[in-house]
């Protein structure tokens, strides 16, 4: 069965919105904080219309990427895709579980709702298609558990 390009839109909206766009941040958070040492950070000029809160969470986001080792780091990716995966994955099946009642959210695409499509799901549920979407559509790879 061919899909709709709505179908197909949604599953790359969804798969950039939800994941790749998050996991790129993250790997680039982590490859600067692997570029330069503590000390290096620590000399670079902070923005001073910068909250003293805000600069105290990079400094300690900073400080432990920059701690983790290579093993550390490539179960942290996974980790950080998991946690990903799973929100997107929870949040498309409580949409799906509620579209019948009142305090539902609900998705559209190109002014069609979602769940007028639901003949196209391959896997028979809007948050089981994300696990097709992002093996089709993400540059990172399949589902992580």
């Amino acid at each position: 069965m061919k899909n709709s390009d709505k179908y197909k839109k949604l599953g790359e909206i969804l798969t950039r919105k939800l994941r790749d766009e998050n996991y790129k941040t993250y790997l680039e958070r982590k490859k600067y904080a692997k570029s330069i040492s503590i000390e290096e950070y620590r000399q670079i000029p902070r923005n001073p219309n910068y909250s003293e809160e805000f600069k105290k969470l990079d400094d300690e986001r900073f400080e432990f990427l920059n701690s983790l080792n290579d093993k550390q780091l490539r179960t942290l990716d996974k980790l950080m895709l998991n946690l990903l995966d799973e929100t997107a994955f929870n949040f498309l099946r409580e949409i799906e579980e509620n579209l019948e009642e009142n305090e539902s959210i609900g998705l559209t695409i190109e002014g069609e709702k979602v769940e007028k499509m639901t003949n196209e799901l391959l896997s028979g549920s809007l948050f089981g298609e994300y696990f097709l979407w992002i093996e089709e559509n993400s540059k990172y790879g399949k589902f992580q558990h």
